[in-house]
């Protein structure tokens, strides 16, 4: 069995096919990293050749493929904190779930992001010359990307990130935030013009929408939409006139618009049933089971005495032979070509009824929040039946019958019904808790709404193992002790790769983070408690 802990960086980086493409932390090897030896020379292809195959892995960082990268990411990170899945392998007692990750383990999420995308980033800008539509498209896959690295750990380099060097300054995070929806707004206006017949000399690269660009329009307005509602609390008025124009400029509101990512060995499969790596997290099993959800069956397995019941996430004392068994404990449920999932239309109703309801936008809330749930039952080929009128509440999590490991204390989760304005939860918690189960497997988008809006809500950490060798101690909120099961981890702190690497600008970006460089410490548009 491969195991996650033991890979090194450099062999890593030669697993995948395609990561013969990806490109060096330098712009001076950038050929040599970036031409693989059976394709043709460089003066032989096309220009479409030339810069089509350099976006497949940069396509890829949106959610992460390749197995290693998405077990760093996708698996520890994203999917433990964002309340989807559990690691469940013991790792020398090291883990992101019980707070006290191997150091290096932190720095993967920039490293693998950050470094891989720019080298290819940099070689696209140099053939388009910084213009056109090809380019426009780079930008908008650019902030797909670097939204997923700022999110992690909160100031990054951004806006000087144009002359080829990855050692320059960094933004904080509502710089970069505007940033980027500059760069959505100016790649919309290049792309909007652009006829998807013009797109078919960049099919076979697009592994997403197939050359057609106007649905590269839908997903950056989507984009935009998702970054303006998460600003919203805190840049208000900027955050609404980016909601409107994105909403005007058309989202992604069908599934056949949905952005998904193909695979052929899916990782979440791989490491599940192949490395038994992963489980579903508990709080997602007691939600959906305690709704009845028909989604289950396309989320996860049933366990042997047909349950859907998942692992506690932060075991100190985790074992594979139980938290990783299939029999006592349900897995996610892939397929080796099961696609991975960037955007979907469900996350565009639920982004529109939450700023409706906050009065951001206009509309009606209620239809809006309906809608995503409806969409989301279609992407998943199921009838909805009775699920928008119930009052059910998620279900007491209980662990297997066999599992003496698995502590049932501070478990609960206060009611939250599906049935819109029932009384029971909010309606904003509603939103939330519906959009992360239609999100699933978006690990990342999942955590961030938790630190935005504190909903779902969240079984804590069984075994709390943070300290100050690690991420931070990860304590009581200074405003509200009574919180400190639901608060988790806030961010990543900044790798020590660049600590040594760019030591003067990672210095100057923690005056920029308003607190210490730990887990602890709440991102410029979190909520907090």
């Amino acid at each position: 069995m491969f195991m996650k802990s033991y890979y090194s960086k450099a062999t890593a980086g030669l697993v995948a096919g395609l990561s013969m493409l990806l490109a060096a932390t330098c712009t001076e090897r950038f050929e040599e990293y970036n031409t693989h030896p059976t394709e043709p020379n460089p003066d032989d292809m096309s220009t479409a050749s030339k810069v089509g195959t350099l976006f497949p892995p940069m396509l890829y960082l949106m959610h992460n493929y390749q197995e290693n990268d998405n077990q760093m990411i996708e698996q520890m990170v994203g999917n433990q904190y964002g309340g989807y899945m559990v690691t469940t392998s013991a790792w020398n007692s090291t883990n992101f779930g019980t707070l006290n990750p191997q150091v290096d383990w932190i720095d993967d999420s920039f490293d693998i992001l950050f470094t891989r995308f720019y080298g290819n980033y940099f070689k696209v800008k140099e053939i388009t010359e910084s213009q056109g539509p090809i380019f426009a498209w780079a930008n908008i896959v650019r902030v797909a990307v670097m939204l997923r690295v700022t999110d992690t750990y909160g100031p990054v380099p951004y806006t000087k990130m144009g002359g080829g060097s990855m050692m320059v300054e960094y933004d904080d995070v509502q710089t970069v935030y505007h940033a980027m929806i500059d760069d959505l707004n100016l790649s919309i206006a290049a792309l909007t013009g652009f006829n998807d017949e013009d797109g078919k000399a960049y099919a076979e690269y697009d592994i997403v929408y197939g050359g057609k660009f106007s649905k590269w329009v839908r997903f950056a307005n989507s984009l935009k939409l998702r970054m303006a509602v998460r600003i919203a609390a805190v840049d208000t008025d900027y955050a609404k006139t980016a909601m409107q124009s994105a909403i005007d400029g058309g989202c992604i509101e069908s599934n056949a618009d949905n952005a998904l990512l193909p695979t052929t060995d899916n990782p979440y499969l791989k490491a599940s049933m192949s490395w038994t790596d992963l489980a579903v997290n508990a709080t997602l099993s007691a939600y959906m089971s305690g709704y009845g959800d028909p989604r289950c069956p396309a989320y996860m397995t049933q366990t042997m005495d047909g349950a859907y019941r998942g692992v506690r996430m932060g075991i100190d004392a985790v074992e594979e032979a139980i938290h990783g068994s299939e029999t006592m404990y349900s897995k996610p449920n892939f397929a080796a070509n099961s696609p991975m999932l960037v955007f979907c239309a469900a996350e565009t109703y639920f982004l529109k009824a939450e700023a409706a309801l906050q009065g951001w936008i206009a509309g009606a809330p209620q239809s809006l929040y309906e809608g995503g749930i409806t969409a989301s039952m279609q992407q998943h080929g199921v009838s909805p039946g009775s699920y928008l009128t119930s009052e059910a509440t998620p279900a007491a999590y209980t662990a297997d019958p066999g599992d003496t490991l698995t502590k049932l204390d501070n478990t609960a989760i206060a009611p939250v019904s599906v049935k819109w304005g029932d009384g029971v939860g909010t309606n904003l918690e509603k939103i939330i808790t519906q959009k992360w189960i239609a999100n699933y497997p978006i690990g990342m988008e999942a955590w961030s709404d938790f630190r935005r809006t504190g909903f779902p809500q969240l079984l804590p950490a069984q075994d709390n193992l943070s300290s100050d060798g690690y991420i931070g101690v990860i304590n009581n909120s200074p405003h509200n002790p009574q919180q400190y099961a639901s608060r988790l981890v806030r961010r990543l702190p900044f790798p020590q790769s660049e600590y040594e690497r760019n030591s003067a600008n990672v210095q100057a970006a923690v005056a920029l983070l308003g607190g210490d460089d730990k887990g602890s410490t709440d991102l410029w548009w979190a909520k907090k408690q």
